[in-house]
């Protein structure tokens, strides 16, 4: 073979490889890159432990874990089945839990690129009894008509997030338990004209459950029936809302009324809509369509049976 030919041979065997090398870089470059790329874990944590309990949190420590990549996370495992994410420079972590009962947990690291460490020791810790009584709530009076004696009271404390109200009528438990953020009660029913004693006591929502001691007395003699009704209910309170739908649907609910004549469930609410009345409504929820986006003020009145209106309460919701 002369040189010319040798030449002309070369440059197309070199012409071939380059092809072939985009051709493959093109395919498997991903691969390639993502075989070049972190594949160390982070090191494990060491030395789980608990460091403290109490009835409602468990907290945990572990000594910290190193990485090449000098970025991960946490993971706290709780027997559960949940996980939770904890910052690279946190090596505690607090955790609510229910009374009396008994967690496992693990800790683990993962860095940037996904690559997991192994576990730690697992360790595990019984929350304590709830033993803690709430304190007493403090009662006053809102109003009484014929048939109904309304009445509020102040929060209770509690070594635990969660509380019950229960309302006693001259001694014995009337209605149902009110939420810790329900601090307002109608006792029904009731005879005109007759005197009734009231007291309010609160619960933990886990546990024995633990009572508090009684509030203080409140002593309230229901109205007459009749009369001229000249004073109007009380506003309406705790109004709130939203575009429930992102459509317009606007879901509306507030604490009803008292009233010195009127029973509470046949109070009226008339609601309105910039100003403009949409409808009348019993109870303490509404529901209205806001036909066009923007900001939107709703009010609502409560009006007795006498007509007596209350003072107008309102909020503002925009409609995207």
């Amino acid at each position: 073979m002369n040189t010319i030919t040798r030449g002309i041979s070369f440059w197309r065997t070199a012409r071939v490889v380059a092809v072939l090398t985009v051709l493959v870089l093109s395919l498997f470059g991903n691969s390639i890159a993502f075989a070049a790329g972190d594949r160390t874990p982070p090191t494990k944590p060491t030395n789980l432990r608990v460091t403290s309990t109490s009835p409602y949190y468990v907290t945990l420590a572990w000594n910290p874990s190193t990485d090449n990549s000098g970025t991960f996370s946490y993971k706290v495992w709780v027997s559960y089945g949940s996980t939770y994410t904890v910052s690279q420079t946190q090596t505690t972590f607090s955790l609510f839990l229910v009374p009396n009962n008994t967690y496992s947990f693990y800790v683990y690291a993962v860095d940037g690129s996904g690559n997991k460490s192994l576990r730690s020791n697992t360790v595990s810790a019984t929350t304590l009894r709830d033993t803690t009584s709430p304190t007493a709530p403090v009662v006053s009076l809102v109003g009484v008509n014929p048939n109904e004696i309304a009445v509020e009271w102040t929060a209770s404390t509690d070594d635990g997030p969660y509380m019950f109200y229960q309302v006693f009528l001259n001694g014995t438990a009337v209605g149902d338990l009110h939420h810790s953020h329900q601090r307002f009660a109608v006792v029904k029913g009731l005879t005109p004209q007759t005197s009734y004693n009231i007291t309010v006591k609160a619960r933990d929502l886990y546990g024995a459950p633990n009572w508090s001691g009684p509030s203080n007395v409140i002593t309230a003699t229901t109205a007459a029936v009749g009369g001229v009704d000249t004073q109007p209910p009380t506003a309406p309170t705790g109004l709130h809302g939203g575009d429930v739908d992102g459509a317009g649907e606007i879901d509306l609910s507030w604490t009803q009324s008292f009233d010195n004549q009127t029973l509470q469930a046949s109070i009226r609410y008339d609601v309105y809509m910039n100003g403009v009345l949409d409808h009348s409504t019993g109870g303490g929820r509404a529901i209205l369509y806001a036909t066009s986006a923007g900001e939107h003020t709703f009010t609502i009145i409560a009006v007795d049976a006498a007509g007596n209106q209350s003072e107008p309460v309102s909020i503002v919701i925009v409609r995207q």
